[in-house]
Formats: C-alpha cells, structure tokens, sequence
C-alpha cells in the first residue's frame, strides 16, 4: 500500500464540520447535475414547439427514453461504481489501487460504449417497437434515437470519468464538465431545431455535440496538474479483482436505471391503451407527451437530490474507509436533511403551478389539463424520493451494494411495474399516475428498517479513528 499524506481535500472530508462540507461538496454537483439534466429539458422545450408536430414529436421522445435510460445506467455502472470505490481507497490511504480503479474503469466503459453504439443504432427499430412505438411516432422516435445512440461514446466516457473527479474531492471541476455540456446544448438546440429547421434529428446532434465537448474537458483534467489521479500505461489492463470492486458497487445504480428503463416501458404501454379508453382517439399521444413533460419537470427536481448525493458519496466513503462511524451517519443524516428540503420546495412548486410548468413545453390546452393533473399525483411522492435516494447511494458508499440493489429492484420492478398495469384497471388513466406514489410510500417502509439495521451494524463494525479497513461488504 502505498503510503502518502493526506490532501487538503481528504482534511476537509475527515475533520470539517459535517454540516457546512456537504453544503460545500454538494452545491458544485448539484450545479452539475441540474445542468447535466438540461440536455434533457433543453431537447423537450424546444421539440414541443416544432410547428404542427409538437404533440407527436413529444411523444416520440418519450418512447426513445428508455434507451437512453440504458446509456445512462451503463454510464453509471462504471462511472459511480469506480467513483465510489476510489472513495474508500482514498480513505484507506491506497493510492496505488485508486489509480488502477480510474484506469480500468476507462477501459471497461471505452468497450462498453462501442459495443453499445453498434448494437443500438442497428437495432433501435425493433426496440422501439418492443417498446410500443407505433408507425406515426416512429418518424419522430427512430432518427432521435440512433443519432443518441450512435454518439454515446462521449456521452458514456465523460459521464463515467467524470464521477472519479467528484470522489477525489474535486466537486468544482465535475460542475463545471457539465456546464460546458449543458450550455451547449441549450445555445445549439434552438438553433438546429427551430432556425435551421432539422426538427428533431438536431435535438439529438445538438445533444451529441454537447457532449462530446463534455468529454474533451473530463479527459483535459486528468492529462493536467490539479489531478490526484494520474493514468499509467500498466493500469488499463484489466484485472479481475478491479473490475470486480467497480462491478459490485455500480451494479446497485445499474439497476435502479435499467429498472427505470422496464418501468418506463410499462407506463408507456399504460399511457396508450388507457389515454386512448379515457381521451378517446389521439388520446395515446396525449397521454404519453403528457408523461414526457411530467419526467422532464420531475428530473428538474430530482437532480439537485442527486447532486446532493452525489456530493455525500465521497464523504460517507472516505470516513467509512478511515472507520469513522459518528462522521459517516452524520454524512447522510445532513444528506437526507438538504434532499428532503429541496423536494418539499418540488412538491410546493407541482401543487400551486402544475399548469404553468406544462405550458412552458407545449400550449396544447388538452395536454396542459391531462399533464397538470398527472403531474399533481404522480409527484406528490416528492418528499420521500428525497428520503429514499439518499438511502440508496448511502449504502452504495459503504459498499453494501447487494443491498443497494435488492432495494431497486423491489421499488421499480416489484412494486412500480405491477402497480402501472393493475391500478389503472380500477382507476382508469389517473391509475397510471397514482402507480409512482404508491411505489414510493410501500418501498420506504422497508428501507428504513434496513436503515436501522446497518447503522447498528456500523456501530459494531467500527469506531472513531483512522484505522484501515479492507473488507467493506
């Protein structure tokens, strides 16, 4: 192991008062993550006011969502699962083995991504298929989707390499890499959708061009000065052992998205065939842009609690690593404290302005009405999304994966998916809205006895001082 003093960054996370350094960490990434989501935001805005097709090509994107879900959560299994080890390494003083982390973890996504473009532009059709897209939505669905896909080599490297940055203590740097993508994409897309008329084919290459200059900064900081982590040539090879690490702990963020991915095609499905038995014909178009504006208002909310988190990781991590159980529970008690604050401020905002944030995408007066009231229910969960995520990642940094994991998939797939096919039986349209909340409140439940069950665990397992731990599940 080798054996170097600690970096002002790692002082701050060891000995700060836990209140002001995670205001501190999280404010850059929750700036990074709101920015990030204006891809996203950007994208729809700008395809709701296509003349004539807004509807359908709102639409359109909404079943193009699950793919890039799935670029997402491979983003993720590699890029939070390194940044999460490299935390604890950090914490153990094993800067030899974080090197390797970040090495490997470039390796394994560079791989990942190519395979992922090749196979998804060549069958993107079927997919959207499976996913119900039907003939008329295809137009708009198709050609967003592979210009995504086939561009998401840039997407994945900067998203997975980004996240090492946030884990060595460097939250300013992660904000920034994703301002430059954001803006981007905010000043390219009126142009390309609107002013040059490519419609929704330039969404997509706007979103593209964003990123890929995301990329160059995230790899300029590794090749600079300021970085902790260095690339060594004998690094990239993979080993078993590394992959295994980053594997166990982005499996758990792996899956929450992937989940989404299935829950997502299942609304969809819902959204069809009961938009259509409740608004009549075109009702499924309705339905689902509805949903599409609905997901876009929630990410605006969700992604400062996930800049919170984001910003707790290395905290929770490099105390779990240095066995400081007090600093650790303190971590994500304040994580909970600033997440919940800022989805009750969400869940205001959805009660008292629904109808104005639809109309910000769209001046459909039916789709105004449908998505107003959809919105209203399906986001009345706020509050406990800023309980749950928390939950979720805390375990995640302390290397309990497995948990992480079980946890998702109860949520998403166990729970979420069954309640969007039976609650609209009895409640009709308004069911495919209430399936979220009632996925929210049932699964809380069991994630704080699991809670309650691993803070006594870590009372046990560890004490208050800067001993090295080696074993962290």
């Amino acid at each position: 192991m080798e054996e170097r003093g600690l970096s002002s960054a790692e002082m701050r996370m060891a000995s700060e008062p836990m209140r002001s350094l995670i205001i501190k960490y999280s404010i850059p990434t929750m700036i990074g993550m709101s920015v990030n989501s204006l891809y996203t935001i950007a994208d729809r805005f700008w395809v709701g006011k296509i003349p004539d097709v807004g509807n359908a090509a709102l639409a359109g994107l909404g079943f193009s969502m699950p793919i890039v879900n799935m670029i997402l959560a491979l983003s993720m299994l590699i890029g939070v699962g390194a940044a999460a080890r490299i935390s604890i390494q950090l914490g153990e003083k094993n800067f030899k083995d974080a090197e390797e982390t970040v090495a490997n973890g470039l390796t394994m996504i560079c791989i990942i991504a190519i395979a992922f473009s090749v196979l998804g532009v060549i069958f993107a059709p079927q997919l959207l298929r499976l996913f119900g897209a039907t003939d008329d939505l295809m137009e708009y669905a198709l050609p967003y989707t592979r210009i995504i896909v086939g561009g998401s080599f840039f997407n994945m490297t900067s998203f997975a390499l980004n996240h090492p940055i946030r884990a060595t203590g460097n939250p300013k740097r992660f904000a920034m890499t994703q301002l430059i993508g954001g803006i981007t994409s905010m000043i390219l897309d009126p142009i390309l959708i609107l002013v040059l008329g490519w419609g929704i084919v330039g969404a997509a290459v706007s979103t593209v061009i964003a990123q890929s200059l995301s990329a160059v900064s995230v790899f300029a900081y590794y090749f600079s000065q300021n970085s902790v982590l260095r690339f060594k040539l004998r690094n990239f090879a993979l080993r078993r052992r590394t992959m295994r690490n980053i594997l166990s702990i982005g499996l758990s963020q792996f899956t929450m998205q992937i989940a989404n991915s299935f829950t997502l095609i299942a609304a969809n499905r819902a959204l069809k065939h009961y938009g259509i038995l409740t608004l009549g014909e075109g009702g499924d178009i309705t339905a689902i842009g509805a949903m599409t504006i609905v997901s876009t208002i929630s990410t605006m909310f969700l992604m400062p609690v996930i800049g919170i988190n984001q910003g707790a990781q290395p905290i929770v991590g490099f105390n779990y690593g240095r066995r400081n159980a007090e600093r650790v529970k303190s971590a994500f008690r304040w994580a909970v404290t600033y997440a919940m604050s800022v989805t009750i401020i969400g869940l205001l905002v959805v009660l008292f302005l629904a109808e104005y944030l639809v109309r910000i995408f769209n001046q459909d007066g039916e789709l105004i009405r449908v998505g107003a009231s959809g919105m209203r229910i399906m986001l009345c969960s706020l509050p406990i999304i800023g309980f749950q995520f928390p939950s979720l990642i805390f375990f995640q940094s302390i290397g309990r994966a497995k948990i992480s994991i079980m946890l998702c998939v109860l949520r998403q797939i166990f729970i979420l998916i069954p309640a969007y096919y039976l609650l609209p039986i009895s409640f009709g349209l308004r069911g495919v809205w209430m399936a979220q909340p009632f996925s929210d409140f049932s699964s809380s439940i069991i994630i704080m006895m699991l809670l309650l069950r691993e803070f006594k665990i870590i009372d046990s397992k560890l004490g208050e001082g800067d001993l090295i731990v080696k074993n962290t599940e």
